[in-house]
């Protein structure tokens, strides 16, 4: 009720009458299940009940929703027609995992009368370890002794394209010696020239020779600490053995399956496991990538 006042100072009394209907979301006309459990290759259909609107002051609607960070199951089909649910985890990557999606019903032209059903799929089995189910290759290199004519020969473990790697050795790899001064400078040495003088057919073997600087001859680098060289850049990779996104162009070096090509992914793995030990991530391993010869005549 609200009172005032006229300018004659009459007594004025206004009547405001507020009615309040009931409006609720609306619904199915029976209970839903919103519990599944399947397996591979199971094709499941769930028909939705009707809706009903209880007032009778809108049109009810619904439609299929994601959880926030939970896994929507990727082989569900909703028909918006018919107002079914069609499940088809027809891979056995989906066994073992638990997905999770949302039936939110409504009033057509209202944003705020709703009710959402969480829904649940539960995939039996157990999940796949992509490392156990594949065949990865996982490659490797060496180096061959140093010849009295600074030859060697580089070789990796499966074939690759020798020509792309010759082609971007440079950003790949670093070639240099450690000698007897190490210890005193903690300095590595260059080399004058490292150059590749054959690629073998089998894609495998990389014939170089090298080039020392004065008094790097050969002769000299007889001693027992006077080692070659040929190390991985430590940040190409990351710790399953991948290239890193920003050197994903460096995947043209593999002849196979690109996804399923990794270089030294044990000692790569190591990295992963220092990971969770140190805040800023762990290097350690993947620095040392690197095969040596010492230099005998």
């Amino acid at each position: 009720m609200i009172r005032g006042c006229s300018n004659f100072d009459d007594l004025l009394e206004l009547y405001l009458y507020v009615n309040v209907i009931k409006n609720t979301y609306p619904d199915f006309v029976k209970e839903i299940e919103t519990t599944w459990t399947l397996a591979v290759g199971d094709v499941f259909e769930y028909q939705l009940p009707d809706l009903k609107d209880e007032e009778g002051n809108d049109e009810p609607e619904l439609y299929i929703a994601n959880m926030t960070t939970q896994p929507f199951p990727p082989f569900l089909y909703f028909n918006n027609q018919t107002k079914s649910l069609k499940f088809t985890p027809h891979s056995v990557w989906y066994q073992g995992h638990t997905y999770y999606f949302i039936i939110i019903v409504k009033e057509k032209h209202s944003d705020s009368v709703f009710y959402p059903y969480y829904c649940t799929v539960k995939m039996s089995g157990v999940k796949i370890n992509p490392e156990v189910y594949f065949n990865f290759t996982d490659i490797k290199f060496k180096m061959s002794p140093i010849n009295r004519y600074s030859e060697g020969w580089f070789t990796w473990s499966s074939p690759v394209d020798l020509e792309f790697v010759r082609d971007h050795w440079d950003e790949m790899f670093d070639v240099y010696i450690k000698n007897v001064t190490y210890r005193t400078h903690n300095t590595t040495q260059p080399l004058l020239g490292f150059n590749f003088t054959h690629l073998n057919k089998n894609g495998m073997d990389m014939n170089f020779t090298c080039k020392f600087y004065a008094p790097y001859f050969l002769g000299l680098l007889m001693k027992k600490s006077d080692n070659l060289y040929i190390h991985m850049k430590y940040d190409l990779l990351d710790t399953k053995g991948y290239f890193k996104d920003r050197y994903r162009h460096l995947d043209k070096m593999f002849l196979g399956n690109v996804t399923l090509t990794r270089i030294h992914n044990e000692r790569c793995s190591k990295d992963l496991e220092a990971n969770s030990q140190s805040e800023y991530g762990s290097t350690l391993n993947r620095e040392k990538l690197y095969v040596r010869k010492r230099i005998d005549l």
